[in-house]
C-alpha cells in the first residue's frame, strides 16, 4: 500500500487528524504573522504550534511504550506519593536484586528531576499517559522559544523563528516526547535543560545581566539532575570562548569569576541530591555511581558501536539520505560563518565538537546522546532558508503572492520534518512490522481494564501480568496492584499468601493444576 493522503486519513483517527490540522494551521498563521512583522503574535502562535503538534504525537499511543517509558512512568507515579524516595516496586513482595533496575525497589538508575516533573503532573492529573507526557510537551514548546532567541541573538529574527519552527516539527524530538524513542522523557528533559543553559549563556553575553548568570547555573544544575555530568557542557563552551576577543583574558583570574559564580550555583542545585541518596540509600547509590562511570569505558547493556555511530545516527535524528545530511552540515557551516560575534562562532563549534567527540569515544552509544546539539543543526538549516528568502525579497510589503510562497515553502519543510509516514508506521496498525507489536500493546491495555473491573479497589498481587514483555510494569502504573511476570511456583504463592496478600492471575489457558485448583486465587481470563 502506497503512502498517500487518503491512506493517511484512514490510518489516523478523526481526533488525531483534527489535531494535526490545528497544528499546521497554527504554524501557517505563525509564519504569516512573522512575515508581516507581527512578531509577538507569531511567537505566541509558535508556542501554541509546538504544544499542539506535541500533543498530537504524544496522544497517538494510549499505552506506555517499551522499554524505558513504562519504568519512568511507574517510578514517577511512586514519587508522586513519596517525592524523596524513588521506587520501582513500592511494595516489593518478592525478593529482588537491587542492581536490576527493571525489578528492584529503590530506583536510582536515573537522576530524579525529569521524574519529579512527571510526578507532579501525575499528582495533578492522575496516572494516565497525558499526565505522564505533559511535561515533555511543555519543555518541547519552551525549548522552541529559547531556540528562537539564540537565533535572534546569533544572526537574525528570521533564523531564530524558522529554526524554532523546524525544532517544533522535529520527528525525532517529538518521538522522545511521546515516549517512543529511547530514552524518551529523560532525553527530552536533558535536551531542554542543555538548550536552556545555551540560551542563558547567549543572553548573558548579549546583556551582561546577572540574572542570566544565575540562570546558567540553575539550568546546568537541572541538566545534571536529569542526566548527570554532561550537564556541565555549557562551562566547557564558556571556557573556550573566554579569550576569543582578547587573548590576555585566558590568564586573567577575573575573567573566570562569572563562570565560577555560575558553576557554584550549579553545585548548589546538583550536589544536595547526591549527598541525600548516599546517606539514605548508600548501597544503591554507590552501585549506580559506579555503573554510570562504566558508560565511558564499557558498552553498557550492549549499547555499543564504532566511532562512526553518532554520525550515522544523524539519519535517525534529522532525516534519511545523504542530501538531507549535506543540507544540515552546510547549514551549520553557514550558521558559523554568518554569526555576528566571534564568541558565538566558537561556542557553536565547541558545543558540536565536544558532544560528538565525547560520545564517539565513549564505549556506550545510543542514538539520542547527541540530540542535545540539535538546536544548532536547526539553526543552521534555518540559516540556509533565510539566505534563500533573502534572494527572493518581497515585491512589495505584505504581497499575497510572496507571503503564500514563503508559507508554502516553510509548511512543506515542516511536514517533511514531521515525517507522517514514519508516524503512521510507528503509531498505527498500517505496518505491523514497524509498530512495535502494537496489537499486543493494546491487548495488554485490555487486560489492565479487565483487572480494574474484576478486582475493583482491593489490592492484589497479580501474576502472569505480562501480556506483552514487561507488561506487569504497565499494569502497576495504571492500577494500585502489585504485579509480576510469569506463572508463580507453589513456593512463591505460599510466600505471598504468608504476607496476607490476595492473589490474582491472568489465565491464558496454560495454568498448572496447583493454581487451577486453588479457589482463593482470582483467575482473569484473556483471549
Amino acid at each position: 500500500m502506497g503512502f498517500t493522503f487518503e491512506n493517511l486519513i484512514t490510518q489516523f483517527t478523526t481526533e488525531h487528524i483534527v489535531l494535526l490540522c490545528i497544528s499546521v494551521s497554527l504554524a501557517g498563521c505563525a509564519v504569516y504573522f512573522f512575515n508581516t512583522q507581527k512578531i509577538k503574535r507569531s511567537l505566541v502562535l509558535l508556542f501554541l504550534t509546538s504544544l499542539a503538534i506535541g500533543y498530537f504525537v504524544s496522544s497517538l499511543d494510549p499505552f506506555l511504550t517499551i522499554w524505558d517509558e513504562q519504568y519512568h512512568a511507574l517510578v514517577a507515579k511512586n514519587l508522586s506519593n513519596s517525592p524523596l524516595t524513588p521506587q520501582l516496586y513500592a511494595e516489593p513482595v518478592l525478593d529482588y536484586d537491587f542492581k536490576n533496575w527493571t525489578s528492584n525497589h529503590i530506583w536510582l538508575h536515573k537522576q530524579p528531576l525529569f521524574l519529579w516533573q512527571m510526578a507532579l503532573s501525575i499528582k495533578i492529573f492522575g496516572a494516565n499517559t497525558f499526565a505522564l507526557r505533559l511535561p515533555s510537551m511543555l519543555m518541547h514548546a519552551f525549548a522552541a522559544l529559547m531556540i528562537y532567541r539564540i537565533g535572534r541573538l546569533t544572526i537574525s529574527r528570521g533564523v531564530g523563528f524558522y529554526a524554532a519552527l523546524f525544532f517544533a516539527f522535529s520527528h525525532y524530538v517529538l518521538e522522545l516526547a511521546s515516549g517512543r524513542n529511547t530514552t524518551d522523557h529523560n532525553d527530552l528533559a536533558f535536551l531542554f535543560y542543555i538548550t536552556a543553559s545555551f540560551w542563558a549563556w547567549f543572553e548573558y553575553k548579549n546583556s551582561n545581566r546577572t540574572i542570566f548568570l544565575v540562570l546558567i547555573g540553575i539550568f546546568s544544575g537541572c541538566a545534571i539532575l536529569t542526566k548527570w555530568l554532561v550537564g556541565l557542557l555549557i562551562y566547557a563552551i564558556w571556557f573556550f570562548t573566554i579569550g576569543v576577543d582578547e587573548k590576555k583574558k585566558w590568564i586573567e583570574v577575573r575573567s573566570y569569576i562569572p563562570l565560577l559564580k555560575s558553576i557554584s550555583i550549579t553545585a548548589l542545585i546538583a550536589i544536595p541530591w547526591q549527598i541525600y541518596i548516599l546517606n539514605n540509600f548508600p548501597v544503591e547509590a554507590a552501585y549506580e555511581f559506579s555503573f554510570n562511570t562504566k558508560h565511558f569505558f564499557e558498552a553498557v547493556e550492549n549499547h555499543g558501536g564504532d566511532y562512526g555511530f553518532h554520525f550515522r545516527a544523524m539519519n535517525a535524528i534529522y532525516g534519511e539520505g545523504t542530501f538531507v545530511l549535506l543540507l544540515y552540515v552546510s547549514g551549520i557551516i553557514a550558521l558559523i560563518v554568518r554569526a555576528k560575534e566571534k564568541q558565538h562562532r566558537v561556542a557553536i563549534i565547541s558545543a558540536i565538537v565536544i558532544v560528538y567527540g565525547f560520545y564517539s569515544f565513549a564505549a556506550t552509544k545510543m542514538v539520542a546522546f547527541c540530540v542535545i546539539v540539535s538546536p544548532f543543526a536547526y539553526l543552521g538549516f534555518a540559516t540556509l532558508l533565510d539566505m534563500f528568502f533573502a534572494q527572493i525579497p518581497m515585491t512589495k510589503p505584505n504581497s499575497k503572492f510572496d507571503l503564500s510562497l514563503r508559507i508554502t515553502i516553510v509548511f512543506s519543510l515542516c511536514i517533511f520534518m514531521l515525517n507522517l509516514k514514519r508516524l503512521a508506521d510507528h503509531h498505527t496498525d498500517w505496518k505491523p512490522d514497524f509498530n512495535g507489536d502494537r496489537i499486543t500493546e493494546l491487548k495488554q491495555m485490555k487486560f489492565i481494564e479487565q483487572v480494574k473491573s474484576t478486582l475493583n479497589s482491593e489490592k492484589f498481587v497479580v501474576f502472569n501480568a505480562d501480556v506483552r514483555p514487561q507488561g506487569h510494569i504497565e499494569l502497576m502504573f495504571f492500577t494500585n496492584h502489585i504485579a509480576y511476570p510469569g506463572i508463580p511456583s507453589e513456593e512463591t504463592l505460599n510466600t505471598v499468601l504468608a504476607k496476607s496478600y490476595k492473589i490474582a492471575i491472568r489465565d491464558n489457558g496454560q495454568l498448572p493444576d496447583y493454581i487451577r485448583s486453588n479457589g482463593g486465587i482470582v483467575k482473569i481470563e484473556t483471549e
